[in-house]
């Protein structure tokens, strides 16, 4: 879509926050920056959810940022640099599918000085139960979150 179409269809919701999300989003930089700057000047609150794949600092002046760091078990890796960039309004997600996964977010967080709020969230089809037991057991420095839109099934 044009960013004039994006544009049309959230003035369309009759909302005042908007989250920009994907896939990766930041694949369309250029894009991104313009629809940006124009949700701001519309009044909009903005955040952006990012793969921690590619440097988002030129967004950060617009919107506030929810980097997820790829865990092991999904096959991908995120750039663990771009915590060094995350500010106190932004957010770190670990989305977590087991306890390998638990261990690797926690020594993620440990290991680096994230400013921003830390959040831990269960894969759908895991143990709840067990994520949240390890998250208390070891003391992780994170908030635990389900994620609420596939329990109510919003896609």
């Amino acid at each position: 879509m044009a960013v004039s179409e994006v544009m049309e269809r959230v003035s369309d919701l009759h909302c005042n926050t908007v989250c920009v999300t994907g896939g990766e989003p930041l694949l369309q930089m250029e894009e991104v920056l313009i629809l940006l700057e124009q949700l701001i000047q519309a009044g909009y609150s903005v955040s952006i959810e990012t793969n921690g794949t590619i440097d988002f600092r030129q967004t950060q002046q617009f919107a506030s940022i929810c980097m997820d760091v790829k865990c092991p078990s999904s096959g991908e890796e995120s750039n663990l640099n771009l915590l060094n960039y995350i500010r106190e309004p932004d957010s770190v997600k670990f989305v977590v599918a087991d306890i390998a996964d638990c261990i690797y977010a926690k020594k993620v967080i440990e290991g680096n000085d994230i400013r921003g709020t830390v959040f831990i969230s269960p894969v759908e089809g895991s143990s709840y139960r067990e994520i949240a037991d390890f998250v208390i057991d070891n003391n992780v420095a994170a908030r635990l979150q389900i994620q609420l839109h596939k329990l109510i099934g919003v896609k």
